[in-house]
């Protein structure tokens, strides 16, 4: 046999470069999975991972690093506390508005119910402002006769001329 003469295997071959870089994974992908909300093979699956592909991708210590980070990072600055918190109340929702709605509601429940939807909705007026906030005058003139002009600091929409007439007194 020359050295020309090699067998090949029946075996598909492998063609064109191997990638030995990390996967792409996005920092979405990471940040779901650290908040812990949904299962993990969902996550994985909405951005396009395999059943295998996110089995090995899990058992890769810098994934589970990524992940722990994160998780630490979400559960120091609460992000962690109110997102559960959030999917609590919606899901408590129905149930305490069904049972608000309810012929055995006492009226003060109802009312308490009423008051939380509208806090909770943001559906309370808001209290007006006045455009002034600062200190406030008011200068009044006193023309004789029984006559007085008084003008305070509110905006005022046309000019307003005085006319004075001044006397020498002797």
């Amino acid at each position: 046999m020359s050295q020309l003469d090699t067998e090949i295997g029946d075996e598909p071959l492998e063609y064109g470069q191997k990638s030995v870089s990390f996967p792409t994974i996005s920092d979405e992908m990471v940040a779901s999975i650290a908040l812990g909300m949904e299962d993990e093979l969902i996550v994985a699956s909405r951005h396009g991972f395999s059943l295998e592909q996110y089995e090995t991708l899990v058992a890769q210590k810098w994934f589970q690093l990524q992940i722990a980070v994160k998780r630490s990072e979400f559960e120091k600055n609460g992000v962690t506390f109110k997102a559960k918190a959030t999917w609590m109340a919606a899901d408590l929702l129905d149930q305490v508005y069904l049972s608000a709605a309810s012929q055995d509601a006492s009226l003060g429940q109802k009312h308490e119910v009423l008051k939380t939807l509208i806090k909770a909705g943001g559906l309370e007026p808001k209290e007006e402002k006045s455009q002034n906030t600062g200190p406030t005058f008011t200068l009044s003139i006193d023309l004789g006769g029984g006559q007085t002009v008084s003008l305070s600091n509110q905006p005022v929409m046309q000019p307003v001329t005085l006319d004075v007439e001044t006397k020498e007194i002797k």
